[in-house]
């Protein structure tokens, strides 16, 4: 499983989304990853996917290992072998990945991390989320992206129109808030080159009045 890259171009995933429900695919039990979450959609469903999910970016080792041994145990129960077959969706990414055009995957600077890696878990249903060290249960709306959080995954292999391996979203528990936003549009923002602020000069005599 050291190949991390996608073989999916953005024009099939939904068709491997489909395909993935329709199969006859088995869902092994799951387990919990420390991670860092990133671009979230756990209020309202994404619209590509028809489905809540995020991105998990994983740094523990332990973690990391827990995802891979997953991704093989439901690769051998799908294709009868702890390897990918050709042309099937590995779900493990490099956090440090590039596309053809030789820029980053994942463009924000919090991937930037030397071994990480990244994987994509969907649910069709709202996720449970906690909070803290009673796991006290929270909206999924107290939840950003960026968030320290340690979130219940399972693995399944498919095979149809499609085949490969992909993880199921489970419960999210909050253990810390972030210190920087990983959502949509602020990853650009992240990266813009900001304007030396000691050079403007503001005219306080065309200050606006309140209204």
């Amino acid at each position: 499983m050291a190949n991390f890259k996608t073989t999916l171009s953005p024009a099939t995933k939904k068709l491997v989304a489909q395909a993935a429900e329709d199969s006859s695919s088995i869902k092994f039990a799951g387990a919990e990853i420390d991670c860092v979450l990133a671009y979230p959609n756990l209020v309202e469903k994404d619209p590509q996917s028809d489905k809540y999910a995020v991105l998990l970016h994983i740094t523990n080792p332990e973690s990391q290992q827990t995802v891979i041994d997953m991704v093989g145990d439901s690769c051998f129960e799908t294709f009868r072998t702890r390897d990918l077959p050709a042309g099937a969706h590995n779900p493990i990414r490099d956090s440090n990945e590039r596309n053809a055009a030789g820029e980053f995957a994942f463009k924000h600077p919090a991937f930037r991390v030397e071994g990480g890696i990244v994987i994509r878990a969907k649910t069709g249903y709202a996720p449970t989320c906690v909070w803290g060290p009673n796991e006290t249960p929270i909206d999924a709306s107290e939840i950003s992206g960026g968030d320290n959080c340690v979130v219940q995954v399972s693995t399944y292999g498919y095979s149809n129109q499609s085949k490969g391996v992909a993880f199921s979203l489970g419960r999210i528990w909050l253990i810390s808030k972030g210190t920087q936003k990983i959502e949509r549009g602020t990853g650009a923002n992240a990266n813009v080159k900001r304007i030396d602020r000691s050079r403007l000069r503001f005219n306080e005599g065309d200050a606006v009045e309140a209204a």
